[in-house]
């Protein structure tokens, strides 16, 4: 009994970490709690832009749909209309009336560009804030792991001498199966670890919004939030920009159903999370900010349009 117990210790002995060694782990992962990478002012106090109710209809200036949609949304199809009597008009009096109408439309241009680099670099932040957190884990759970496999190794390597050692029989079948249960124990946590977590807060979670789809919109910048939310800005034109993102992470992040558990961390103000969840966090904020980067190209049709009107 005395040998088992010296085998057993051993076994633990090889597995624990120091008290003074996990206080400093702790410590480090206290650094990925807090969100960094918020804004500090809200974005819907950063600048507002007025969707207009009226429809621009310049078809002798080839202006395409989709620019007459963005018009709408940023607020300027008043003002292009206006650019665009000026310059019918012609003479050399309206040229200060046609700066101030470019310079408008410029000024909401730019905003929108601005609020949508904004959206991008949080998400930029947020998903590499992530990623570290997930790649620390990894290498905490690594090292768990090698721990684990070395101690049960040396554990069935100490079960087998003991068992060749002891020549009572009793004692020796005891001792053998004892060992090898230990061993097992240890082998088994390494296929299944539960591993480290971390707290991980995000109040200003702009996968929530997507997810939930809310009647009011208080996460995003309203130029990003319309254009996500206009069917005619996705390929196949039948469903919003965030429905397609939203259909793309339960095909392909949820396997076509998410745990209400996994639910509530991922799209709610954050909690504990494991390595796999974080990497999963770190490619859904990735597969939005693609989507976000690509509304920049909407714009550059409408910036040609504008330069181009004489």
């Amino acid at each position: 009994m005395k040998c088992i117990l010296n085998i057993a210790s051993f076994a633990l002995l090889i597995t624990a970490c120091s008290p003074v060694k996990q206080n400093v782990r702790d410590t480090k992962l206290l650094g990925f709690k807090y969100n960094y990478c918020a804004p500090n002012v809200p974005y819907l106090k950063q600048g507002a832009l007025s969707k207009d109710t009226i429809d621009l209809k310049l078809t002798q200036t080839n202006i395409s749909p989709r620019d007459q949609l963005i018009c709408r949304i940023l607020g300027v199809s008043k003002d292009i209309d206006g650019l665009w009597k000026l310059n019918r008009a012609g003479g050399k009096d309206n040229t200060a009336d046609k700066v101030y109408l470019r310079q408008k439309i410029s000024n909401k241009i730019l905003l929108a560009q601005t609020q949508l680099q904004a959206v991008a670099a949080e998400l930029d932040c947020e998903g590499e804030r992530a990623d570290m957190a997930a790649t620390y884990l990894d290498a905490l759970n690594s090292k768990r792991n090698t721990k684990l496999t070395v101690g049960s190794v040396i554990l069935g390597a100490l079960t087998t001498v003991a068992t060749a050692v002891i020549s009572n029989n009793g004692v020796q079948n005891t001792v053998g199966i004892s060992g090898g249960l230990i061993s097992a124990g240890l082998g088994a946590m390494t296929i299944n670890p539960k591993g480290r977590e971390v707290e991980f807060e995000h109040a200003h979670n702009l996968l929530r919004s997507i997810w939930t789809e809310p009647e009011t919109n208080t996460d995003y910048p309203e130029f990003v939030w319309e254009m996500l939310h206009e069917k005619k800005f996705s390929n196949q034109g039948n469903v919003t920009l965030s429905e397609s993102i939203k259909r793309r992470w339960i095909q392909f992040q949820f396997d076509g159903k998410i745990d209400p558990e996994q639910e509530a961390l991922l799209f709610g103000s954050g909690g504990f999370y494991g390595a796999d969840d974080l990497h999963t966090r770190a490619s859904m904020i990735n597969q939005l900010q693609s989507s976000v980067r690509s509304l920049n190209q909407e714009l550059t049709g409408l910036i040609g349009f504008v330069a181009n009107m004489e």
